[in-house]
C-alpha cells in the first residue's frame, strides 16, 4: 500500500479535488477527493489518467541548447547567462516591442505568470500571449463593456437554477462545471427542472435534454435575435428589472423591431418555431441560466452572439441574480483590464490588434513575427504552453519560430514547441510543486485550493517555472542587492517578513515596483518555493472586498490575516472557502450607476446588419469546401496537450474523424475507411468513424491528436487544418466552422 496524498486535477477549468496513492514516488491509483468542498469526490475519466502526465518518456531532465539541428545538454548557469545576454542585445538593437511572453493560460497552474509578467514588464514589453485568448477574448470583451471591467468574469449559477440552457456546451464530455454529470442527470431526472440544449448535433448532453434545439450550424445569431423578439412580442420581458438595473435598453430595443422571428427560426435556423417559442418561454419565466461554451466562442459572429446572450439575460432579469448569470468572486482576477479606447493601450505592429484582459490573441502571433517591421517580434519565452500543437495553423507557427532570433521553452516535457526552441529549460510538473489556478470561480464563496507536491521531482535539475523567471530577472540586472534581514525574517514567519519588507520599501521607494520580485527572491528562499512567496503576495494584494469578506468569516483585521490565511491554505490541501463576497451581486459592477451598460456602441452596426438575407447568404458553404469541420471535439478520455504519454488513450477509438451516415453514403464511405480531409490551411489522412453524435454537413475531429512521442506521431493534429485567417474580430479562431472537403482514399 502506498501513501494517499491530496491534490487536484489540472486538465480542465474545474480542477476537481483528487487523491493520489503514491508508492516509491509513483502514482499507483487516483480517486476523487470527498473532502474537496467543490467537487465532493467527483472526477472524470481524464483526471483518473493524470499519472501519464508525470510519467512519460518525454520528460526533461536538464537544460538544453540547440546546436545545429539537435539539442545538447548545458548547465543552468550557461543557459541563464546566454539567454540574458541575448535578451539584452535584442532589446538594445530593436527595442522592447521585440519581446513577447507566452504563459499563464494553462488550466494546471498560473503562479508562474506572476514572474513571467514581471520579466516582460522589466524588459519594457506588454506583448503577453496566452491560450486564454483562444477562447475567451470575445466574451471577456463583452463582459467588460457590460459590467464596467473586463476582469469581472460572468458565469452561470447552475447550482441555484431551475433551468439550464447549454448553448454550444457539451458538458457531459467537457465538464466545465463542478460535478457536471451529476448536475446534468439531476436536471434530466427532476420534473421540476429543465435542461435545454442548443447544439446542431445530438451531443451526449443533448441526449439528457428536455428540449434539444438542433439549429443549423452557425445560425446562432438568428436564433438569439428571434428569441429576444419573441420575448418582446409575448410581453415576457422583466420590466421592473429593466427599469431598475439596465442602462441603455431603450436605445437598443429598436434594433429588434420588425424582425421576423418565425422566418428566422424556420428558414435560417431550420428549427420548429413552436418549439423555439416554448424554449424561450421557459428561459424567460423560470429561474434560468445559460452556459455558453466553444460552440459560441469559436463560431461565426462570436462577439455579437455573446452580446445578444447578455441582452437576452438582461431583459429577462437573469443577470447578477441567483440562478442566472452572476459576476464571480475571486481571490485574484484572471487578468488585467484592457480598454482599447485608451490611447496608451499597446497594439500589435502588423495587425494593430489590442489585448483583452491584457492578453493578445495567438492567431496573430505568426504574422507579428513574419514581417519586415523594424519592431517585429524577435524573441519569445514560452512557459507551460505548446503552440506548435495546440494553436491554430501549425505550419505558420513552425515557420515563425524558425524566424525568431531567440526562443526559450520552459516545460516539463520535450514538446513539439521545445523541439524548435533555441533553449529548453526543465520545470517541475504540477504534481511536483505548489501551484493553483484562477479558473474555478464561484459566488459568493471564494473557493481556493493550493495544490501541493504529491511526487518528488523527476529530475534534481528541474525548477519551478517562476524560479526560472526569477533567475532570468536577476541575470538581467533588475534586482538590487538586498539586505540579509529580508532573507532572515522570512524564516521567522509571514507577519515578521511583511513588516520587514514594508520597512525596506518605505526606506527605498524606488523599489516599490520590484516588491513582488523581492518577495519571490527573499521569502521564496525562506519558504523553499517562489510559488509560495507569490501566493503570499496575492493574499497581500487581494481586493478590499475579499478582505472584508475574510474578516466576516473570522480572520483578524490586521497584518496577521495574511499569515493565518496562508497557514489555513497549507493545512487544507483539499481546498477551502477563504472569503464571502456581498450577497448583492450588483455591488460587483464597476459602472458608474451600478447598472448593466447594455448599449455597446461598437456592436450596434453588426447588430443591425445581422439580417435574415445576410445570414442566408453567408451560411452557404463554398463549392470547393462544402462541409464544415468542427475541430477539437471533446472525448471522454482525450485531454489537452499536457498529457504526453499516449497510453492515456487506452483501447478506446479516438483518433478518427466522425461523420454523419448520410454524408458518408453520398461519398461512398464506410466506417473504418481512410479519407483525405482538406482545408484552406492543409490536408490530412484520417480514419472515418460513422457516428450518431454528428449532424449532416459537418465532420468532427477530436482534440489531443498529433502527439509526437518518442519519434512517432499519434493521431491528426487538427490545428494543422485551421488557417490563422479563419478568426473573428477579436482574433479567436473559428474552430467550430472550418470549410473543408473529404475524399475517400481506401
Amino acid at each position: 500500500m502506498g501513501e494517499w496524498k491530496k491534490g487536484g486535477c489540472i486538465l480542465c477549468a474545474q480542477n476537481c479535488g483528487l487523491e493520489f496513492e503514491v508508492k516509491d514516488n509513483q502514482i499507483v491509483k487516483i480517486r476523487g477527493d470527498k473532502d474537496n468542498p467543490r467537487s465532493q469526490g467527483y472526477c472524470c475519466q481524464k483526471g483518473l489518467k493524470l499519472a501519464h502526465y508525470a510519467e512519460n518518456g518525454d520528460r526533461l531532465r536538464y537544460p538544453l541548447k540547440k546546436v545545429g539541428d539537435t539539442h545538447q545538454r548545458i548547465s543552468w548557469e550557461q543557459a541563464i547567462r546566454e539567454i540574458a545576454e541575448k535578451l539584452l542585445f535584442i532589446k538594445s538593437e530593436y527595442g522592447p516591442k521585440s519581446f513577447a511572453y507566452i504563459g499563464g493560460g494553462n488550466v494546471g497552474g498560473q503562479l508562474e505568470v506572476g514572474m513571467g509578467l514581471r520579466l516582460l514588464s522589466l524588459l519594457g514589453s506588454r506583448y503577453f500571449y496566452s491560450s486564454l485568448a483562444q477562447e475567451f477574448s470575445n466574451v471577456y470583451w463583452v463582459d467588460g463593456r457590460v459590467t464596467g471591467k473586463q476582469s469581472l468574469i460572468t458565469m452561470p449559477d447552475v447550482e441555484n437554477a431551475d433551468t439550464i440552457v447549454a448553448w454550444g456546451w457539451n458538458g457531459w464530455m467537457s465538464h466545465q462545471e463542478p460535478r457536471t454529470r451529476i448536475l446534468l442527470k439531476e436536471f434530466s431526472q427532476n420534473p421540476q427542472k429543465k435542461l435545454i440544449v442548443i447544439d446542431p448535433r445530438l451531443s451526449e448532453t443533448a441526449e439528457h435534454a428536455d428540449i434539444h434545439l438542433a439549429l443549423r450550424p452557425g445560425s446562432d445569431t438568428m436564433l438569439l435575435k428571434a428569441m429576444i423578439r419573441i420575448i418582446l412580442d409575448q410581453g415576457w420581458e422583466n420590466r421592473e428589472y429593466i427599469e431598475k438595473h439596465i442602462n441603455g435598453w431603450e436605445e437598443i430595443a429598436p434594433y429588434f423591431e420588425g424582425f421576423d422571428s418565425k422566418r428566422a427560426v424556420e428558414e435560417v435556423c431550420w428549427l420548429d418555431y413552436e418549439q423555439v417559442v416554448e424554449a424561450t418561454r421557459i428561459i424567460a419565466q423560470t429561474k434560468s441560466c445559460i452556459h455558453q461554451d466553444l460552440g459560441i466562442y469559436m463560431n461565426r459572429n462570436s462577439t455579437l452572439n455573446n452580446y445578444l446572450l447578455h441582452i437576452l439575460r438582461a431583459i429577462t432579469g437573469r443577470f447578477a441574480v441567483k440562478g442566472g448569470q452572476i459576476i464571480s468572486a475571486f481571490l485574484y482576477p484572471m487578468g488585467s483590464d484592457s480598454d482599447e479606447r485608451n490611447p496608451k493601450t499597446w497594439r500589435t505592429v502588423k495587425h494593430n490588434m489590442f489585448p483583452v484582459m491584457g492578453v493578445f490573441p495567438p492567431t496573430l502571433l505568426p504574422d507579428e513575427i513574419l514581417n519586415d517591421h523594424p519592431e517585429r517580434l524577435r524573441a519569445i519565452i514560452v512557459s507551460a504552453h505548446n503552440p506548435l500543437r495546440s494553436w491554430p495553423d501549425t505550419k505558420a507557427f513552425e515557420e515563425a519560430f524558425k524566424a525568431l532570433e531567440l526562443s526559450v521553452c520552459i516545460d516539463v516535457a520535450y514538446t513539439e514547441t521545445a523541439r524548435l526552441c533555441d533553449y529548453v529549460l526543465p520545470c517541475l510538473s504540477y504534481l511536483e510543486s505548489y501551484d493553483t489556478t484562477c479558473f474555478n470561480y464561484s459566488y459568493p464563496d471564494v473557493y481556493f485550493q493550493l495544490r501541493q507536491p504529491v511526487l518528488r521531482p523527476f529530475s534534481p535539475e528541474a525548477k519551478e517555472g517562476s524560479a526560472i523567471m526569477l533567475e532570468l530577472i536577476k541575470a538581467l540586472g533588475f534586482l538590487p542587492e538586498l539586505p540579509s534581514e529580508l532573507y532572515e525574517t522570512g524564516k521567522m514567519g509571514i507577519t515578521y517578513y511583511l513588516g520587514a519588507l514594508n520597512n525596506y520599501i518605505n526606506e527605498n521607494p524606488q523599489y516599490l515596483k520590484l516588491a513582488p520580485i523581492i518577495l519571490g527572491e527573499t521569502l521564496g528562499k525562506a519558504l523553499g518555493s517562489v510559488n509560495l512567496a507569490i501566493l503570499v503576495g496575492l493574499l497581500v494584494n487581494s481586493s478590499k472586498t475579499f478582505k472584508a469578506g475574510a474578516v466576516a468569516m473570522g480572520y483578524p483585521n490586521d497584518l496577521t490575516m495574511i499569515e493565518k490565511m496562508y497557514m489555513d491554505i497549507l493545512n487544507n490541501p483539499q481546498g477551502l472557502i477563504l472569503s464571502k463576497f456581498p450577497e448583492d451581486n450588483f455591488e460587483m459592477l464597476r459602472t458608474e450607476d451600478k447598472k448593466l451598460a447594455l448599449k455597446i456602441e461598437e456592436l450596434l452596426g453588426p447588430l443591425q446588419a445581422a439580417t435574415i438575407e445576410k445570414e442566408l447568404a453567408e451560411l452557404k458553404m463554398p463549392e470547393d469546401y462544402p462541409l464544415i469541420l468542427h475541430s477539437g471535439l471533446h472525448h471522454e478520455t482525450v485531454a489537452n496537450t499536457m498529457l504526453r504519454n499516449p497510453q492515456w488513450r487506452g483501447d478506446r477509438r479516438w483518433d478518427t474523424m466522425l461523420m454523419n451516415e448520410t454524408d458518408a453514403k453520398k461519398l461512398g464511405i464506410k466506417d473504418g475507411d481512410r479519407v483525405r480531409i482538406s482545408t484552406k490551411a492543409s490536408s490530412a489522412e484520417i480514419e472515418v468513424e460513422i457516428s450518431p453524435y454528428t449532424v449532416a454537413g459537418s465532420v468532427y475531429i477530436r482534440h489531443g491528436g498529433g502527439l509526437v512521442y518518442e519519434g512517432q506521431q499519434y493521431g491528426v493534429n487538427v490545428n494543422e487544418l485551421v488557417h490563422r485567417s479563419e478568426r473573428d474580430e477579436m482574433g479567436t479562431p473559428l474552430h467550430r466552422r472550418i470549410p473543408c472537403r473529404v475524399e475517400k482514399l481506401y
